[in-house]
């Protein structure tokens, strides 16, 4: 206190403060240094929580000049545009939490949902009644209506959200604050209050055009939401897919007429309080989000809209590759974006919902089609055939691989819809177990009796299916990688390199299988599709492979550390109780000696040559429009990657084409960014390279000033 006392100043103001510190002095006096008194109740996280630091986005007790707001009157009157503008930036908030953001910092930042009990119209007076052109009824009836909308779609994609599919803190926010969302109302009450604020406004004759229609169009497209999210698509889905074209039309007329501007400050914007938090049951720090524009919001409702229309299409298709696919195509490209944590919740549920898959089908069935849609022929028919052929002293021990398999390929589909981190991680964990189905499978072949049967026979390629699933498996754990931007320069050539090992072992498989899966099948269409677009990939990545190697320090020193830790899932001890080596394991030793081989033979070499073949494969693809036997009702967007893959090449054709070019290739104008292609870079121009420095330095002045 010496240094405020001898200023004649307490902290916080000169007067504005009482000194108490007397008072604290002589309530401790009998107490010992290091004694503590402590409360029935009364935690650390509460002690904590009584400091007062001054920091505005944790410190909830500090109000600071530019947030103080007159107090909130629920039942203030409303222009009818005021509240198109309220409800317009209720559906943002909604949408800016489905984008991983807290309820308090969104949704409950709307003051209206935490006082709906004082405008119900049953207990407002008469008296209030009497503004002509501010109807009261905009608020105890339309808004009232429109906010238990909100809470109740908020409360179903909560339920969707728990059900654990998609990472809490991970992709969404729980934390409720103790704010009700409606939990106990039946949707058809709010339904019937959406309908009921939409015939007042009809019948009534208070609201004029263009807001009496621009009103009930908001509160339409919020009873289709709600309604929309209700429906159980795998028992309903014609209903499921009305309710999304209802409000793919309400949305429509909504984003044509948005409603007007209103400056901060104004009467409308005090409806939203976004430092709610001081009041509610949370210890999170406040923070003030940045709402997006509404056209923005329109869009991210759209992508809603189109993320339910999909899951619409996938919950009648029966093909678990092509779930993989559209899985695959949500993660690879840019646009669409990927689907909203809600949406791939939905998506999981959708495919199995704890107890079947697609609401109707068993285990069985979906390892039925794993073995049909990959070899062409069913998991009953190689049943059979191992039955009757097998030479061992008992039966067959194919339970095991069922075990294992209903234990893999139903949370391998539901993987694709996991955020691309945990699904990199997924994909990483199931390889042990993928390769002991396929060491599994082996021995059993190898006990059967092929006298009679020809050399190619289909059930010699069985257990080619779990390793061609495996595969795929590693490129996608390679490929994201790149995506994710975790491979430093030391790791890219490898991680290139491997890539065209894990395409050749799968091009191999395929060679093997081609003749035997039956012809005009989907499965061979799907086959032939694959073959043409890995040998394109396997091209550009042993270009890539070549043109990269200058970026290593060739420091094996340091390298073999980082390797034996970014591929650590291959050296897992539950290979060490799998009889069959694994196929194509990463091997730090080839790679140093394909190193080698690159170095003595540059001029057999030119990438520019690669490139340009995996451009012919791809335009091959591109102008025949093959998409692949299990494309579905995704061919355009398959083919819309195929003309990415296009499109990399392009960026690519002035790598070099000859030794001499390969010698003086600068290999830093490789510039990878996953938002132009997830796994390839793009070659800059000497200039463009310069620009680039330049503005690098220019970011680097500003952040010292």
């Amino acid at each position: 206190m010496d240094v405020y006392t001898s200023n004649n100043q307490l902290p916080g103001g000169r007067l504005e403060y009482n000194d108490v510190t007397a008072l604290f002095e002589d309530a401790a006096a009998d107490m010992e240094p290091e004694d503590m008194i402590f409360m029935d109740g009364f935690t650390l996280q509460d002690a904590m929580s009584a400091f007062e630091i001054g920091e505005p986005r944790l410190d909830s007790g500090l109000i600071l000049e530019n947030q103080r707001r007159p107090p909130f009157n629920p039942l203030n009157p409303l222009l009818p545009e005021e509240l198109c503008w309220i409800i317009d930036r209720s559906f943002a908030y909604e949408m800016e939490w489905h984008a991983g953001n807290f309820l308090q910092h969104t949704v409950f930042t709307l003051l209206y949902m935490h006082h709906l009990h004082d405008i119900e119209p049953d207990f407002i007076p008469l008296s209030s009644r009497d503004h002509p052109s501010r109807p009261l009824e905009l608020i105890t009836v339309v808004l009232r209506a429109a906010v238990q909308g909100l809470l109740k779609c908020c409360d179903l994609g909560w339920r969707e959200l728990g059900k654990g599919s998609i990472q809490d803190a991970e992709d969404w926010q729980s934390d409720k604050c103790d704010v009700s969302l409606l939990e106990g109302v039946p949707v058809k009450f709010v339904v019937a209050k959406l309908d009921e604020a939409v015939n007042w406004l009809c019948n009534s004759g208070k609201v004029s055009n263009p807001w009496r229609d621009a009103l009930c169009e908001r509160l339409l497209l919020r009873r289709s939401l709600l309604q929309l999210m209700n429906t159980d698509v795998s028992r309903d889905r014609s209903v499921f897919q009305t309710h999304i074209i209802a409000s793919c039309e309400y949305l429509r007329s909504i984003a044509a007429h948005s409603s007007p501007n209103y400056e901060p400050g104004t009467t409308p914007h005090f409806a939203f309080d976004p430092y709610i938090a001081r009041r509610l049951n949370t210890f999170v720090p406040i923070r003030v989000l940045d709402v997006p524009p509404v056209q923005q919001t329109w869009k991210a409702i759209g992508e809603m809209l189109d993320g339910f229309w999909e899951v619409s299409l996938l919950a009648n298709n029966e093909c678990l590759a092509t779930w993989q696919a559209v899985g695959n195509l949500r993660v690879w490209m840019s646009e669409p974006a990927l689907r909203s944590p809600y949406i791939r919740s939905l998506t999981q549920s959708t495919f199995y919902d704890g107890l079947l898959i697609l609401n109707k089908y068993t285990y069985a069935w979906m390892v039925d089609r794993f073995f049909l849609e990959t070899l062409g022929v069913t998991y009953d028919t190689i049943v059979k055939t191992i039955n009757e052929r097998w030479t061992g002293s008992s039966v067959a021990p194919l339970t095991k691989i069922e075990r294992t398999m209903y234990k893999l390929i139903s949370p391998h589909i539901r993987s694709m819809w996991y955020n691309p981190p945990r699904r990199r991680r997924h994909l990483m964990k199931s390889l042990a177990d993928w390769h002991s189905v396929y060491d599994q499978l082996t021995e059993i072949v190898e006990s059967l009796n092929m006298q009679d049967l020809p050399s190619n026979h289909f059930i010699l390629h069985a257990p080619k299916v779990p390793l061609l699933w495996r595969l795929s498996c590693i490129q996608e754990i390679i490929f994201s990688g790149f995506q994710l931007e975790l491979y430093t320069s030391d790791e890219r050539p490898f991680a290139y390199w491997y890539a065209t090992h894990i395409i050749n072992s799968q091009l191999e498989c395929f060679d093997d299988m081609m003749h035997e899966v039956p012809k005009n099948s989907p499965a061979l269409h799907e086959m032939q599709y694959q073959c043409t677009l890995l040998t394109a990939l396997q091209a550009m990545l042993s270009a890539l492979f070549i043109v990269t190697l200058p970026l290593m320090s060739f420091d094996w020193n340091r390298i073999r550390p980082s390797f034996y830790r970014r591929y650590k899932w291959a050296f897992r001890p539950e290979y060490d109780n799998i009889g069959m080596p694994p196929v194509a394991h990463p091997e730090l030793s080839t790679f140093m000696q394909a190193c080698s081989d690159v170095l003595k033979h540059e001029d057999e070499l030119c990438p520019a040559d690669s490139i340009y073949l995996a451009h012919s494969l791809i335009s091959k693809l591109v102008h025949s429009e093959n998409v692949g036997g299990w494309a579905a009702d995704w061919g355009k967007e398959r083919l819309q990657f195929t003309r990415y893959l296009l499109d990399a090449c392009d960026r690519l054709q002035n790598l070099p084409a000859s030794a001499e070019a390969i010698e003086s290739f600068d290999a830093s104008l490789l510039k990878w960014d996953p938002r132009i292609h997830p796994w390839f870079p793009t070659l800059l121009s000497v200039d463009k390279k310069d620009s680039e420095l330049e503005r690098s330095n220019a970011q680097l002045r500003s952040i010292e000033e």
